[in-house]
This record gives structure tokens, sequence and C-alpha cells, in this order.
């Protein structure tokens, strides 16, 4: 996955505005424009807030041999979910750089077989019940909304990540709207 461009970056390639340059100075034509950028930019970074928050809903891994990430490797079948394995993706995503973490939960899910994921909600589910004193659902109720929420956050992180625009395309799409 390629890094995404930080805000901070953009304004200095598209407005050369470093990242020392003084508010004060901005004419309020450059203060809409930045935004308008941040605007545009925050569909991915409150995505990527709240996949990190759904995993700081989860225990964090210990040294124990079969702790939750253990018991939840075992349910889901795949080891993508292994601390060792997002490790990397989940501090890029503490950075603000969600998109690999998305992917990577996004394909760990994907990889499931329908009984692997009920056993995998059910190990997530009892785990919240018993962490947040969340009401407990019937069977993997409450860890199947937990996989549910992580895989649609995890598609609008992506969908936000592939779908940002230039100026160009924006003004491109704005005017064919306005010629419909």
């Amino acid at each position: 996955m390629r890094q995404p461009e930080s805000l901070g970056d953009y304004l200095l390639q598209h407005m050369n505005l470093t990242r020392d340059f003084g508010a004060g100075s901005l004419s309020v034509e450059q203060i809409a424009d930045v935004t308008l950028i941040a605007t545009a930019h925050s569909a991915g970074y409150a995505a990527t807030s709240h996949l990190v928050s759904l995993l700081a809903a989860l225990p964090v891994p210990s040294d124990e041999p079969h702790d939750f990430w253990f018991q939840l490797w075992q349910a889901s079948g795949t080891p993508v979910l292994m601390p060792v394995n997002i490790k990397h993706q989940v501090l890029r995503a503490l950075d603000g750089d969600g998109a690999g973490l998305a992917d990577q939960l996004m394909t760990a899910v994907a990889d499931m077989d329908p009984k692997q994921r009920t056993t995998a909600a059910t190990v997530i589910g009892r785990h919240l019940a018993d962490s947040a004193g969340l009401p407990p659902l019937e069977g993997p109720g409450l860890g199947e909304l937990w996989l549910h929420d992580s895989e649609i956050t995890a598609w609008r992180l992506l969908h936000a990540d592939r779908s940002r625009t230039t100026w160009q395309t924006q003004t491109a799409f704005r005017d064919g709207w306005k010629s419909v």
C-alpha cells in the first residue's frame, strides 16, 4: 500500500504553504482552500480513527501463550490477525495511515468461511461483553457487530484512500454535473 500524502504535504505541494507558515498571512481564499482540502481528507482520517478504536476495544497483545489473539487466530483460521502480523499496520494507522490495516482486516475477514466467522465472532463478543460490561448477545451477536463494523470501516477507509482526486478531476466532476 502506498503511504498517502499528509495534509501538510498536500498543502505544501498544491498551495506552497510550509508547515511553519503563519496562519495570519493567509487570505480568505487560501483559508477556504485549506478547509476544502482538510474536508476532502477527513473521511480517510475519520475511518482510520474508528478502525483504531475498534482494535482498542480488543485486548492489548500479551506474552501469554493462549491469550485472546491466539484464540482469535484459532477461531478465524487466519494468521493475518496475529499481532505480529498486523503490528506494522496498526502502528501506521496510529500515525494516520490506516489503509494497510484496513486491507489486512478486510482480507482476514473475507478469508473466513461462515463457521470460522461465527467462531471468531464468538471469541470477540465474549471479550467485549466481559471487558466493557456490554450485555452479551446470543451466540456471536456482539462479535458479529464488531466484525461487521470493522469491515464497513475498512471499506470506507480504502474507498477514501483510493478515491483521492486532483483539483482537475474535482472540477471535471463538478462541471459534468452542472451540464446535466
